[in-house]
Order: C-alpha cells, then structure tokens, then sequence
C-alpha cells in the first residue's frame, strides 16, 4: 500500500465525539498555549539580553488588545466550522470528513493560521517584544511551509477537483472580502 493511500484511508477514517474532543483540546493546548507562551517567553529573554525592545510601550495595549481578539475569533470560528460543518477537527488526528468552504474559509483557506499569527502578534506587541516578531515570523514560516508542502497535498488528495477549484478562488492565507 502506498503512503498516498494510507494518508487518504486514515483521514476518511470516522472518529467517534471523543477522540475529536480529545484533538481539539490537544490543538489548543498546543497552539493556543504552548507555542505562544514559549514565543514570549524566548523573546523576553532574547530582548533582556540584547537589551531591545519594540518601542510601542505606552501603545501597546491599545494595538494588541485588538489583535489578539481579532485572532482568537477567527480560530474560534475556523475550528466551530470545521466541527459543525466538517465534522472533524483541525489536528489531523480527526480530521475533517467534509471539504470546509463556508465561513471563515469563504475568505481565506487558512483562517485559523492567519488567527495564530494575529493572536502571536498581539501577545507580542503587549509584552513590547523586537525580537518576539522575528519569532513570530520564523512559527508563520514554518506553518506556511507545513500548509504549502504537507496539508495542501494531503487535501487534493481527499478532495480532488472540489479542493483545487477552491484553492484557485480562495486566498491562502490574507482574508479577501
């Protein structure tokens, strides 16, 4: 059996509410705790011992405030959707039964990724972080690469011609009215 075929056989593998439960939690842990508080935590460091720092100090609650909601919503939106209307989670490890192309992913293919980044930003922007947003940027890189090189395919592969169309119409990753 080729890898091809055992990536497609387990996505369309039905998961009961509990192991898509237990993913979701995984991925928020992971992506909503983990990963930025290791990003803060790492620039605050990288900033005291370069002795840097962002320079939006008496602004930066009013700017990261916004971002960071802004982000939450729409990963709290993406994953609502991907439940609600995928039927899966967004961990491969119940994924999606269903091509999701309403919502959030009406405007971008990769909204719970454009969240992340917008979520990242605002934690960031308020602890006054230079090098917290070359942090930023290295985590987006990596998901944009992961997104491009991994998921985009494994997709096409599940979905066909339905997932190509929307890919050709859908932006990748900015929002488009």
């Amino acid at each position: 059996m080729k890898l091809v075929d055992i990536i497609v056989s387990w996505s369309r593998k039905k998961r009961n509410r509990r192991c898509k439960i237990l993913s979701l939690m995984l991925g928020a842990l992971i992506y909503g705790v983990v990963i930025p508080i290791t990003i803060v935590y790492a620039s605050i460091s990288l900033d005291k011992m370069f002795n840097l720092e962002l320079g939006v100090k008496p602004y930066s609650t009013f700017i990261a405030v916004p971002l960071i909601a802004s982000g939450l919503s729409f990963i709290f939106w993406a994953v609502w959707t991907q439940w609600n209307i995928g039927k899966g989670s967004p961990l491969p490890l119940a994924p999606t039964q269903k091509l999701v192309i309403k919502g959030p992913y009406a405007y971008c293919r990769n909204p719970m990724t454009f969240g992340a980044i917008l979520y990242y930003l605002g934690l960031i922007i308020y602890v006054n972080s230079l090098t917290g947003l070359i942090l930023v940027l290295i985590v987006s890189t990596i998901y944009a690469l992961y997104i491009k090189l991994v998921e985009e395919k494994e997709l096409e592969l599940r979905f066909g011609k339905d997932y190509i169309e929307y890919k050709k119409r859908t932006p990748f990753l900015i929002p488009r009215p």
